[in-house]
């Protein structure tokens, strides 16, 4: 595959898992948070079958626990027919979530009002539809913390470089006290200490604002670098004797010069975010229950039990977060082998 094709395919991967995260509303069938009535924990995910006679259909399933053993067992109910309607009103549009029994083949009986595509949680909780939430605060994550560190690290980096001498030095120095703080614990040590009566949006944008402010550090570094060389340009010094200012000369002959790195590193510093989100989740210092996100859901599903029994619910987020990582790490190589082909 030429690496153009090999753009555009990680392009399409990373586009479609937004678009599931701006449309999880319209997507999942049921709440990520609220349990149903007759609640069901670890159902299996349903098989959906398809003829041409009855389209999508699934056969619901029947719950028995043995008495003595109290073991749980899941079976299909094969009696009841359940065809899956598409774009159905309720209180909101959805994809699909409402379902007849085709009565005139099948036994006598009733779909339930709700089905789960892959199983339910502990807690009888959609998977399906707490997976696409869970999207988003990763997400969200990786937009917020590139804006708020690409202009802090390339607004400083480019004044410590075009600046130089001491007052250059002194800049860097910072830099490096920033670098060298181990930035997992840090967070894990402030994260732990936010206020408690926080909303977990807000806990996510001060822990957004938190990886921000320690990422711009390595960013202003390479910066400072390119521009010291940059400055050193014939038409960068030609810039200088015509009387230029250094706003403009930065603005105009700097920061274009640099246009090739920032897009490689852009896209190369949404993993760092998304994977921090994710772990702060997952040791319970992110979002918090019941609201879902890749790590908590990761979370739920670690225990030996469910990987031996329940795999799928480790297994959604961990191929989740490995394609978003993989796609955002193989699109910053793909795009400096198009905007640089010399190296």
């Amino acid at each position: 595959m030429s690496t153009r094709n090999q753009l555009k395919f990680n392009l399409s991967l990373i586009v479609t898992l937004y678009l599931l995260a701006i449309f999880a509303s319209f997507l999942s069938p049921l709440s990520p948070t609220e349990s149903p009535a007759k609640r069901v924990s670890y159902s299996s995910p349903i098989k959906i079958h398809f003829s041409l006679h009855e389209g999508l259909f699934f056969y619901p399933f029947i719950l028995k626990v043995d008495s003595e053993s109290f073991i749980r067992k899941f079976s299909l109910n094969k009696e009841i027919k359940c065809n899956i309607k598409f774009f159905t009103k309720g209180f909101e549009y959805k994809l699909f979530g409402l379902f007849k029994t085709n009565t005139h083949l099948m036994g006598s009986g009733n779909c339930p009002n709700d089905f789960h595509l892959l199983g339910t949680d502990k807690l009888g909780r959609d998977y399906f539809s707490r997976l696409i939430h869970g999207l988003r605060p990763s997400l969200f994550t990786g937009i917020l913390g590139v804006l708020i560190a690409f202009p802090l690290g390339i607004i400083y980096g480019t004044f410590a470089g075009y600046k130089g001498g001491s007052t250059g030095e002194v800049m860097m120095r910072m830099v490096e006290v920033i670098l060298s703080l181990p930035t997992l614990y840090l967070l894990v040590v402030l994260a732990a200490i936010l206020p408690p009566g926080l909303t977990n949006m807000q806990r996510l944008s001060l822990i957004t604002v938190i990886l921000s402010l320690i990422g711009w550090a390595g960013l202003a570094r390479v910066v400072r670098g390119q521009v010291l060389s940059i400055a050193k340009r014939e038409y960068v010094q030609a810039a200088v004797l015509i009387g230029q200012s250094e706003f403009k000369i930065i603005i105009r002959e700097i920061i274009p010069q640099l246009s090739s790195y920032l897009i490689i590193a852009l896209t190369l510093s949404f993993p760092s975010y998304i994977l921090g989100e994710t772990t702060l989740s997952f040791l319970g210092l992110g979002i918090n229950q019941p609201d879902p996100s890749l790590g908590n859901i990761l979370a739920e599903g670690r225990e030996l039990t469910s990987l031996f029994l329940r795999p799928w619910l480790a297994i959604g987020p961990t191929i989740i977060i490995v394609i978003l990582t993989l796609c955002f790490n193989s699109l910053g190589d793909q795009l400096r082998d198009i905007l640089d082909p010399k190296t």
